[in-house]
């Protein structure tokens, strides 16, 4: 039996290091506040501006993972426009690979540096960092790994996500 093709074309492995960058927009209060409530986080951090005053970061700021799940401020594109697993299309992710169309987040680390507030702006840069074909007990599969960070208004990076994705 002849070995199978490899599932990662080179045209993919020139991607290993490519960079893109998303104007995401600007956080706002309610933005927080609705995440905060979306995901059952009730900490006054989120939501009381006198005890965010209080504490040690001197007012209301956004829950730790907000960030990395915001994919955009906008309202999202029409159901038509999904990839046929349900995610909108994130050009970053969109390697050109024959047969592969779903991708399943396959876990994420995040470091904060600096708190996220209400009036900040954010940009996100992506950056493929690597590609690697892996075996599953279904078959074959591609772990892809990308480094977000998220830099604000001033230049500064907020957050840095780590993520891998498993693309079939």
């Amino acid at each position: 039996m002849a070995p199978e093709e490899p599932l990662i074309t080179e045209e993919a492995r020139a991607l290993i290091g490519f960079e893109s960058t998303l104007h995401l927009g600007q956080v706002t209060l309610r933005d927080i506040q609705r995440y905060a409530m979306a995901v059952g986080d009730l900490n006054p951090l989120y939501f009381d501006e006198e005890y965010a005053r209080r504490s040690a970061y001197g007012g209301i700021i956004a829950p730790p993972n907000f960030l990395g799940a915001v994919m955009g401020w906008e309202a999202g594109p029409p159901e038509s426009e999904l990839a046929l697993d349900g995610r909108p299309e994130r050009p970053e992710l969109n390697l050109n690979l024959p047969g592969l169309e779903r991708v399943m987040g396959a876990g994420q680390e995040i470091e904060l540096l600096l708190p996220v507030r209400p009036g900040d702006s954010f940009s996100r840069l992506t950056k493929i960092t690597d590609i690697s074909e892996r075996q599953g007990r279904s078959g074959r599969f591609l772990l892809v790994s990308t480094e977000e960070r998220y830099i604000n208004q001033n230049g500064e990076v907020a957050v840095v996500c780590r993520a891998s994705y498993i693309i079939r």
